[in-house]
């Protein structure tokens, strides 16, 4: 593994078409799902039911038929992947209740924060002169191939889709410090954020008490 990270890998991002959902998936389920902050800090992984759930929302993007995902030329093993999502201004927010499925209580801890952020950016109302935005919901890098640039090269590839489909701005939710430094570096802007240790439940309790250096849950955009 050390080998790899040390050693540039040509890759291409291509669309993820209906053959590639399965190794999408599976990919997903080995590294963002272990690894990304909210599902690591919550246990996401103990509970199955909430892995479930979480793969179906993975899916579910997948339909949108706007996802990509970076390709080793020489291998065709796949590298890492955006998960894209249309936002539009006559879509209503669906509220998230705090008590839905208790075997999926990890999942729903994570939708319900994901609602919270959602709700109190209010994108559109921020931007009345905005009617579409391309969400970036999931960008993922295999742990083997981090710091080869397919990060960039994955939004690079959405933003040249979102241009050419008439969207005018990326919507990023960064759970990640890592994903959020990234963005930045693309000229994204962060509109929003709060710290992790000041989101409580009801009795108080911190809910995600994540590992450093992930301390914050920041939302970012990009103008186009």
């Amino acid at each position: 593994m050390d080998t790899i990270k040390n050693t540039k890998v040509s890759f291409n991002i291509v669309p993820i078409t209906d053959n590639d959902k399965e190794v999408v998936i599976n990919s997903l389920k080995q590294y963002f799902f272990r690894d990304e902050p909210l599902c690591a800090s919550s246990g996401l992984m103990e509970e199955k039911e909430s892995v479930i759930q979480l793969e179906n929302f993975c899916v579910d993007l997948l339909r949108n038929e706007i996802s990509f995902m970076a390709v080793s030329t020489e291998t065709g093993e796949l590298m890492g992947a955006s998960l894209n999502s249309p936002m539009f201004r006559s879509n209503e927010i669906q509220e998230i209740g705090e008590e839905n499925n208790e075997k999926s209580s990890k999942y729903n801890d994570i939708m319900v924060l994901l609602d919270k952020a959602e709700r109190d950016t209010d994108i559109f109302g921020k931007y009345p002169n905005i009617d579409r935005i391309m969400e970036l919901k999931i960008i993922t890098v295999n742990e083997a191939y981090r710091g080869q640039g397919i990060c960039k090269a994955l939004v690079n590839k959405s933003k040249e889709l979102a241009l050419d489909l008439g969207y005018q701005m990326i919507y990023v939710e960064c759970s990640s410090h890592f994903t959020a430094m990234a963005v930045e570096r693309f000229g994204f802007q962060c509109i929003y954020s709060f710290s992790y240790s000041d989101y409580v439940n009801k009795q108080g309790e911190v809910v995600f008490k994540t590992k450093p250096p992930h301390e914050y849950f920041k939302i970012h955009v990009l103008l186009l």
